[in-house]
């Protein structure tokens, strides 16, 4: 028994998982294409809004016009 591994109470385990979220946002790492697709469309639209779009590619038009 003295080799088992204590897990921190509830409140601490839940205050970690928010810090770790609120860190995941200030260094945001891309997703793989798989995580996005197990998204939501709102989840998504957060993720996008996550990363600066003026240093995206330039939009081009699919229709070649």
């Amino acid at each position: 028994m003295a080799n088992e591994p204590r897990m921190p109470p509830p409140e601490i385990q839940r205050a970690a998982g928010q810090v770790q979220d609120w860190l995941d946002q200030q260094n945001p790492r891309p997703k793989s294409p798989e995580e996005i697709a197990k998204m939501t469309p709102a989840q998504r639209l957060d993720y996008a809004r996550r990363f600066d779009q003026s240093k995206m590619p330039a939009w081009k038009d699919p229709r070649g016009g």
